[in-house]
């Protein structure tokens, strides 16, 4: 037997297999009725999820609700109804439904689809390649007798069941925006299947439409689907590694516990009753620092078992599109899990980067007089080597350039776009989007001097310019949406919780960020071109020519001066919280802890003695260790590093 991605028989059976587990409610453990599918792409059954989120909603003016697998938050547009009706607003999984139905068609215990729409059960003898619906003997000729239907294909259901390869039986995906409609077109230049209305509306002016027909012309051949059947595999193995390797840790962590358990022990036989009370402390020590971290490492297990799960998931719907599913279902369901992969990878990088083996020691008292406690528990923490994952040290790690860009200028800035890095072109008054690799892809003209550029979402982004507009740009393809008009200083650019923080002189405002009216506004004591802030109400700044401010609403502000750090203007935080602070006249890094300790001095020098001077813009791809590194006055073209 051969599939699609060359499988061995053993392996498509055993998919064939796993296959009765997508057709399987989690809640009810029953098969699929009226199966609803989450942004995860869990499935459930209607009935039992609208159960599980009245259960689950308790609060007033609820977001949404947690997938009962994976916990990721499914947002609801229209909060205010009643959380009884939300379970019909998902979207039906019309995938599983098309399975279940092939089930039954093979095992001949498919029934009249419009007998059931009336509640009666009767036994289906034949199958409309039109309506993809099944009938019985009655039904089949009413059907017959419309007009509308007449010419309708219609063959006995015995013949499908003989048919082994009827992928494209049973194969209705319908429209997301559109329930009642089919997907009949696909746009390349968003990587987006749609049906006609949806086509007619939102994809007007793309330059790449082509029919669903043409679009699925190979899939199941092509190169993404094999890739990320691969990348499913390798993933969801990677995961179950770091579990091993948690578990192992578990294993170390209770052994020397135990360990210390028993050298306490021994050393109370050498002690008299007055130490009774001290051992039962240190005791109690050693229990709750057991209790603390071994469920702390529960937790890190349960979090990545999550995630396995949902990669798992996402593995055998897939490849169940491949072995079963039409073009169209496996075409929209590479679609699906493709633009899902970015945030469960970010989510999996948050839970690995947290990570910390754990080993405990026991520190023994030397003397037996004079004894007023057992000893200290010393709890060390470090970061493990796991598999799939490279070790960072940010604070002593080498920076090696990776690859350069080659746009030099004044006040170059930059950001890096899911897996794109888009350069703002000052002195041309444009933004240049470029691949991974530095490749350019495209580029657009934009009204004003470009300044600053920030992530809005996973489509569009914000470009700033001291003409005070703040452009709003569509990503895919690079499209100018909408300007805001502001009526506050503009230069540096980013976004908080639906807020625009800009600087520029010496004035910060808030804005928001659909009009761009402004909030509030902070005065400062020096040229401030940009602010950094992830997090609201804590933000950085430059304060005077040799120090920056970094002001918190938590109490945990702090300033930081050196002699040799001058025009500080541009500051980032890296995946550890650690501090960076651009020396644009001193041409260096200061590399600062998260409460603002010096870590070291990093000269430009050193990244590339090539360049002396002129430092601009430093941006982190979030949870990486990679960062651009741009250039004022045509000092060098933008580097592309990261820390070792």
């Amino acid at each position: 037997m051969a599939t699609s991605i060359h499988l061995a028989e053993e392996e498509v059976k055993a998919i064939n297999e796993d296959f009765s587990e997508l057709l399987t409610c989690t809640i009810c453990l029953e098969i699929f009725k009226q199966p609803r599918y989450l942004p995860c792409l869990h499935t459930f059954c209607e009935s039992c999820i609208s159960t599980y989120i009245v259960s689950a909603v308790k609060q007033e003016n609820p977001e949404g609700f947690k997938c009962p697998i994976c916990h990721r938050l499914v947002h609801i547009g229209d909060s205010t109804e009643n959380p009884e009706t939300w379970a019909k607003t998902l979207p039906g999984n019309h995938f599983v439904v098309s399975m279940i139905d092939r089930k039954a068609m093979k095992k001949a215990e498919k029934l009249c689809d419009a007998c059931t729409s009336k509640g009666v059960s009767e036994e289906a003898i034949s199958w409309c390649m039109v309506c993809e619906e099944a009938y019985c003997d009655t039904c089949e000729a009413n059907h017959k007798t419309f007009k509308v239907s007449r010419n309708h294909k219609i063959v006995p259901i015995e013949n499908i069941i003989e048919d082994v390869s009827c992928s494209n039986v049973c194969a209705f995906v319908a429209c997301d925006e559109h329930p009642e409609k089919t997907i009949e077109i696909y746009c390349k230049d968003h990587s987006q299947s749609c049906c006609t209305v949806c086509a007619t509306v939102h994809h007007r002016k793309c330059e790449h439409v082509v029919t669903i027909h043409e679009a699925v012309s190979g899939v199941k051949l092509s190169t993404h689907a094999q890739e990320l059947t691969k990348k499913l595999i390798k993933r969801s193995k990677t995961i179950e590694d770091i579990i091993k390797n948690r578990n192992q840790n578990t294993t170390h962590f209770k052994n020397e516990i135990d360990i210390i358990l028993v050298e306490i022990a021994n050393m109370r036989k050498r002690l008299n009753d007055k130490l009774d009370i001290l051992e039962n402390e240190i005791k109690e020590e050693v229990n709750i620092t057991r209790e603390q971290h071994l469920h702390r490492l529960k937790e890190e297990c349960t979090e990545l078992s999550v995630l396995k799960n949902t990669f798992d998931h996402w593995k055998n719907i897939f490849e169940a599109c491949l072995s079963q599913g039409s073009d169209v279902q496996c075409l929209v369901k590479m679609e699906e899990i493709t633009r899902r992969m970015p945030q469960f990878e970010n989510d999996l990088f948050k839970v690995v980067k947290e990570i910390k083996d754990l080993s405990i020691e026991f520190e023994a008292t030397n003397t037996d007089s004079n004894i007023e406690f057992f000893g200290r528990l010393h709890l060390n923490e470090k970061r493990p080597s796991l598999p799939g994952f490279k070790a960072i040290n940010f604070h002593t790690g080498k920076i090696k350039v990776i690859f350069t860009i080659d746009i030099k200028g004044s006040c170059i800035s930059g950001i890096f776009f899911n897996d794109d890095i888009i350069i703002t072109d000052y002195n041309r008054n444009r933004i240049v989007c470029h691949d991974i690799t530095g490749k350019q892809k495209e580029a657009l003209d934009v009204p004003n001097d470009p300044t600053d550029i920030c992530k809005v979402n996973d489509h569009t982004l914000a470009v700033s310019s001291y003409a005070r507009k703040i452009c709003i740009i569509s990503v895919k393809p690079l499209t100018l949406v909408n300007t805001l008009d502001i009526n506050a200083p503009v230069w540096g650019l980013c976004l908080v919780e639906d807020e625009f923080i800009t600087t520029y002189d010496n004035s910060i405002s808030w804005l928001t960020a659909a009009t761009g009216a402004k909030i509030k506004e902070l005065s400062t004591s020096a040229d401030t071109r940009f602010v950094t802030c992830y997090k609201q109400n804590e933000f950085i700044y430059r304060n005077v020519d040799h120090s920056i401010k970094f002001e918190s609403a938590l109490g945990k502000g702090f300033e930081y001066n050196h002699s040799n750090l001058s025009d500080p203007y541009n500051q980032e935080i890296d995946e550890e919280g650690n501090i960076y602070i651009v020396g644009y006249s001193s041409s260096n890094i200061h590399q600062l802890t998260p409460t603002g300790q010096l870590i070291r001095i990093i000269p430009v020098s050193d990244i590339d003695s090539t360049i002396t001077g002129c430092p601009w813009v430093m941006r982190f791809k979030r949870n990486t260790n990679r960062f651009l590194l741009t250039f004022h006055a045509s000092a060098g073209p933008v580097l592309v590093c990261e820390i070792e």
